[in-house]
């Protein structure tokens, strides 16, 4: 795995500058290496061994040429001068056919001067990872009609184009990334009719367009069997390849050869050219770039390169240079820093105090001892992982998803049913049709719902954490509410109350919406909360593994358990035991609710929206929802105060004050 993290770190930070402090013109400079840089590609494209083998190339690269030295006029002072000179050389050896070896230098030489002289990001990456489907819904408005809608070059506005569309799916653009895609998006493509997008579109919306752009040349089912080759012969690499600004920078080439050489194949074999069409896109925000798992994996692997190089400092003499490396990778670090301090204060706090033992070592101690301080560092970064890792088991997921299905199943068949054997009761049979049409209204705006979701959190890339944890949050406070109100329905007169409540008004209405409604909010409402507490227990289960096959199977299994309750409520219903099933349903949707306030409140702490006050002797467990925090044990402290106030109003203070009642009547 080593050879793979190192190739794509090593091309990244080859192409992407150190950040700067904007100074200038940010906008100006991005444009002059932007289009530099295209021009170079260009090149390689139409010259090769000093021959044409494509004028059309040869011409764009000529004129991207001038179109940077025209934008370079505008740069301020001596940056202009100095990008000029550049400039004006890379010009010199296109006309002269100089080898792309002796021309790529003046460009990289062109890109360090302005973003040294200008202190400018040239190539800023996205702060989250872009989304496909972004991307996708960007490229059908805005390229289609040229390019059209799977990249061929064949759209309905292309025939009346000269030159006409670039084919996005031709192999020759295997050379290229997703940030020479993002380049040519920012500046356009001269003499042809590409805009320049930088002032239409986000850096993000850019970044977006560039990534699922340059995905195009690859089908859904080569991702798919790439997908299936690195998961079973190399799943170390799904860690690389799940960071989008590792991966940005790399071309297919790049990413074959060091593919090719994780699983032992050559870089033309073609089951690594369907490894590259997986990787090419995996570090989106649909696929692996928002896995939480493998960012913490990627942010502790990148934060051990950082201190072996440290070690290799001091072993080499230069001491001050390793101190100032040491706090390079413990900013890395701090990626993860919250999300750990949230979960395990003491672990973070260890990787603190390691930190600072490696760097006194490494400014005057003996190499034995910086060595030590090294192996204790190491070992503390594993623990932090494993703390961050660690999930909920697919078994108790299982077992969540079971209840949720069965109980909310339940409560909407045991309405239904009283609802209709009220109807017959009130000698209204003939009605049933009515409640039967509010099931599939209520049934269908279920699905609605769940599909809406589904479109949320796919979309909301750049709060992931934060939704989920409001989603947690909500999610515990219904199920507290619902947990309640069985708790206050578990007698069997109060339960009949409810159902001649719901139907008594409907009933002397003669219209048929009236009755339908009755049964469409009876069940909507536990098609809402089904929805609500699935997309609450997917976001707890941190894509851990086989929780989505645990939470799966619980739903169907929960599907056949509530046709079995519907066959015996058909043929036993009077005689069914409500009030064991209430109280203990109630019970365990309390403890549902219980761990969803604690995951909520992490995942919010996680994100940087709710400190975190560490709590040293609360135990860590992951399962109920319990961390050392202070938020977290506030709230999850207040529902269990709420409970109790609860139980004793439900089963102590309502019956002393409906005693008085009873005896008057």
């Amino acid at each position: 795995m080593s050879r793979l993290r190192l190739a794509l770190v090593g091309l990244s930070w080859l192409l992407s500058p150190s950040v700067g402090l904007g100074q200038g013109t940010p906008e100006l400079a991005r444009r002059v290496a932007d289009i530099a840089s295209i021009a170079l590609n260009e090149y390689q494209l139409g010259v090769q061994a000093g021959r044409v083998v494509s004028a059309a190339e040869l011409e764009e690269a000529r004129l991207f040429l001038q179109e940077a030295r025209r934008s370079a006029e505008g740069l301020p002072g001596a940056a202009a001068g100095s990008a000029l000179e550049l400039l004006d050389t890379l010009i010199a050896g296109v006309e002269a056919r100089e080898p792309f070896e002796r021309l790529a230098p003046k460009v990289a030489a062109l890109r360090t001067h302005l973003s040294a002289a200008l202190g400018v990001a040239l190539d800023p990456f996205p702060t989250n990872p872009p989304a496909l489907a972004r991307g996708r819904d960007l490229y059908g408005a805005r390229c289609a009609s040229c390019h059209g809608d799977v990249g061929r070059g064949d759209g309905p506005a292309a025939s009346g184009l000269n030159p006409p569309p670039a084919d996005l799916t031709a192999p020759a653009l295997r050379g290229s990334s997703p940030l020479e895609f993002y380049r040519k998006i920012n500046v356009g493509v001269a003499g042809t009719a590409m805009p320049a997008f930088s002032a239409q579109l986000g850096s993000d919306d850019r970044w977006a367009l560039a990534l699922y752009a340059s995905g195009l040349r690859y089908s859904d089912a080569e991702r798919e069997r790439g997908e299936r080759l690195l998961r079973e012969q190399c799943p170390g690499c799904l860690v690389s390849i799940s960071g989008f600004t590792e991966t940005a920078a790399s071309s297919d080439d790049s990413l074959a050869a060091v593919l090719g050489a994780e699983v032992g194949r050559t870089p033309d074999d073609p089951l690594v050219r369907e490894a590259v069409a997986y990787a090419r896109t995996s570090g989106a925000a649909e696929v692996l770039g928002s896995d939480r798992r493998l960012r913490v994996a990627r942010t502790v692997a990148e934060t051990r390169r950082g201190m072996a190089s440290a070690v290799r400092w001091v072993e080499a003499g230069e001491r001050a240079r390793a101190v100032e490396q040491l706090v390079d990778a413990y900013l890395v670090f701090e990626r993860i820093e919250g999300e750990l301090r949230a979960r395990r204060p003491q672990a973070a706090g260890e990787v603190e105090r390691r930190f600072a033992e490696l760097r006194g070592a490494a400014a005057e101690a003996p190499l034995a001892s910086v060595h030590a301080a090294a192996e204790r560092l190491d070992r503390s970064l594993t623990h932090a992982a494993d703390e961050l890792d660690a999930a909920t088991s697919p078994k108790l997921l299982f077992a969540q998803s079971l209840l949720i299905m069965l109980r909310e199943g339940f409560e909407a068949i045991l309405v239904i049913g009283a609802l209709v054997a009220f109807l017959v009761r009130a000698g209204a049979a003939d009605r049933k049709r009515e409640i039967g049409l509010g099931v599939v209204w209520a049934i269908g705006a279920s699905l609605l719902t769940a599909a809406g979701y589904a479109t949320i959190f796919r979309n909301a890339t750049a709060s992931q954490e934060a939704l989920e944890g409001l989603t947690m949050l909500v999610a515990a406070a219904v199920l507290f509410w619902v947990s309640y109100w069985l708790v206050s329905k578990i007698e069997l007169k109060k339960w009949q109350a409810f159902v001649a409540a719901r139907m008594g008004k409907a009933l002397s209405s003669r219209s048929a919406l009236a009755l339908a409604a009755v049964a469409f909010l009876a069940v909507y409402r536990e098609g809402f909360e089904t929805v609500l507490f699935y997309a609450a227990l997917f976001a707890s289960a941190g894509r851990a593994p086989g929780a989505t096959a645990g939470i799966a199977s619980g739903i169907v299994l929960g599907l056949a358990g509530l046709g079995v309750v519907y066959y015996l409520m058909q043929r036993y219903g009077p005689r069914l035991p409500l009030k064991p099933f209430f109280a203990v349903t109630s019970a365990l949707l309390y403890l549902m609710a219980f761990s969803f306030a604690g995951q909520g409140i992490s995942e919010l702490q996680a994100a940087g929206y709710v400190p975190a006050t560490p709590l040293s002797w609360v135990p860590t467990i992951p399962a109920l929802g319990i961390f050392p925090t202070l938020q977290s044990f506030l709230l999850q402290g207040l529902l269990v105060a709420a409970v109790a106030a609860a139980l004793v109003w439900v089963f102590w203070l309502e019956p002393r004050a409906r005693a008085p009642e009873a005896g008057t009547a």
